[in-house]
């Protein structure tokens, strides 16, 4: 498992904006190597992910804790910046799909990669 100083799994019954962590994923886990495993559920209606943009609003979310903390973040999606020195927060949500891979920076430095292969998704209800 990945080592709790950098990232830990939230409680099912977490919220994360409006969603708790067991109605996004049942059984995540991260090994050393960053893959995830678990079973992804399908989440409709979840405004509190994404306001706005309703194509965000639906689809398969990881909610995870970071422990490494710092200052800013940088969030990677496929090796694309989504998201750049923002400021640090402990809880958060990833949108994802099966051959997604997230690469997580804190102040500058790489701090893990998340790779979404291994992991099931549930089909869409």
């Amino acid at each position: 498992m990945i080592s709790p100083d950098i990232m830990t799994m939230p409680a099912a019954g977490q919220d994360f904006y409006g969603k708790t962590a067991g109605e996004m994923i049942t059984d995540p886990a991260v090994d050393t190597e960053g893959n995830v495993t678990g079973t992804f559920h399908y989440v409709q209606g979840y405004t509190g992910f994404n306001g706005t943009v309703k194509k965000e609003q639906e689809g398969y979310y990881f909610p995870f804790h970071l422990a490494k903390t710092g200052s800013k973040m940088t969030f990677k999606k496929n090796g694309e910046v989504s998201k750049e020195n923002i400021a640090w927060e402990a809880d958060n949500v990833f949108r994802v799909t099966k051959g997604d891979t997230f690469t997580i920076l804190v102040d500058g430095e790489e701090t893990v990669t998340l790779k979404f292969s291994k992991a099931v998704f549930e089909a869409k209800a």
